[in-house]
């Protein structure tokens, strides 16, 4: 009870900020204009005002922004009562996809086709902030990208290489397994999300090409049957030998905790779980998806996290305009995913990083094919929602014993039954 009371006091404190942020009222007093900016990030509350605020408004001394965080299940309910009822926040973070795709149609975002802000970005990081016609409304923030965390001390201890290839990752999870010593995989099944986030759509695009194949999904081009996804699905199924004992009742704290307390050897996981992983005296290292075989294409899964947008309503457009242009800049970029480690920018230009483990993420991308979750862009806009149904199904195939080709058939199926393009 008390944590809900918590909330709806969040919550109450949020709507009454942005509120006197978008009255014809909102001003500091001393002829400055004030933007609120609203987020669901709570945590980072401290962060922008003592630090990223500050270095906007020193070199943009005429404009004050407040940052007005709301609880992060509560964000995208809050949002649209907020913007319906005409008291939403200059600038609005915005969800990847599905989500915000559902508020522009509601035109709560100002466009911002041709602006040069968007210059910095190539057509891939803008997508999952653009409409069906391919008009751009947010301006990208932040990504996070997914991998293996392994232990260097175990790797040097059992004479163990990086693996490249997916026979050469099968391999040292055998060689770990015949050891003994340690469990091959942190890995549980007792949260279907991450076996999706941080196994299938991790490994799965070296199998279905990236953005060949989720975009066949989307356009109706490619089955889920086909036999690049049919592939994909086995070889995350070829990761069951190798799971710790008790997998089934794992969850995902309890993986983080397996793997930092030295107990198992690799951790497929995504890159905002650096702060959790390397602890203590924890040699951690960084390497990317496998390969199909020796000299095969990279990918590597860069899922847009965050984005912002100018209130379509907002009475101060020009001065969120000036903001936002300043969240385009590498200054910007720098600041925030230094501060955030785990987070990366999304711009053409590259930024170095000053926590080791997050530069080790970054350099992943270098000569990878880069390709975000392959079902949160269209395919879980209805019912059954394909991203939830792969959740479903992955946890059967780790604890029921699903095959490859009946977790397919069934994503199939449910796809086919609402999803026009797939009707064909």
């Amino acid at each position: 009870m008390r944590a809900l009371h918590a909330s709806v006091a969040l919550v109450a404190a949020a709507v009454v900020a942005l509120s006197s942020a978008c009255s014809p009222s909102a001003g500091s007093g001393s002829g400055k204009v004030v933007l609120t900016l609203g987020s669901w990030r709570t945590e980072d509350l401290a962060m922008w005002q003592d630090e990223i605020l500050p270095a906007f408004e020193k070199a943009h001394p005429t404009i004050d922004v407040k940052f007005s965080p709301t609880n992060t299940n509560e964000y995208n309910a809050a949002i649209q009562s907020q913007v319906d009822g005409g008291t939403g926040p200059d600038l609005i973070t915005c969800r990847p996809y599905d989500v915000n795709r559902s508020w522009i149609k509601k035109g709560y975002f100002e466009k911002l086709d041709g602006k040069p802000m968007l210059d910095g970005f190539e057509a891939l990081a803008l997508d999952p902030w653009s409409d069906d016609a391919g008009s751009h409304y947010c301006v990208p923030t932040a990504a996070v990208l997914a991998g293996f965390y392994y232990n260097k001390d175990i790797f040097t201890e059992l004479n163990l290489k990086v693996p490249t290839t997916q026979d050469e990752f099968l391999a040292v999870l055998k060689a770990i397994k015949d050891n003994g010593k340690y469990a091959p995989l942190a890995v549980g099944a007792a949260e279907s999300w991450q076996l999706a986030y941080n196994g299938l759509y991790s490994i799965g695009p070296a199998y279905w090409k990236g953005e060949d194949g989720r975009q066949g999904l989307i356009k109706g081009t490619k089955k889920v049957t086909d036999p690049d996804f049919v592939a994909a699905f086995t070889a995350f199924d070829a990761w069951k030998p190798y799971l710790p004992k008790g997998f089934e009742s794992l969850k995902y704290a309890d993986m983080t905790q397996l793997f930092a307390l030295g107990k198992a050897a690799i951790l497929p996981d995504g890159s905002w779980d650096i702060n959790q992983v390397a602890v203590g005296n924890l040699h951690v290292g960084v390497f990317g998806p496998p390969a199909v075989t020796a000299g095969g294409d990279r990918y590597v899964q860069e899922m847009p996290d965050m984005a912002i947008g100018i209130n379509a309503a907002s009475k101060h457009k020009a001065e969120a305009e000036t903001f936002l242009a300043w969240t385009a800049t590498p200054e910007f970029q720098a600041l925030y995913t230094n501060k955030l480690p785990g987070f990366f920018s999304m711009g053409k230009q590259p930024i170095t990083y000053t926590n080791a483990l997050a530069q080790s993420f970054a350099d992943l991308k270098k000569g990878a094919k880069l390709t975000p979750r392959l079902g949160l862009d269209r395919l879980s806009a209805g019912t059954p929602p394909f991203d939830d149904e792969v959740w479903r199904v992955l946890q059967l195939m780790y604890t029921k014993n699903l095959s490859p080709q009946e977790a397919t058939t069934q994503l199939q199926a449910g796809l086919s039954s609402w999803y026009e393009p797939q009707k064909k």
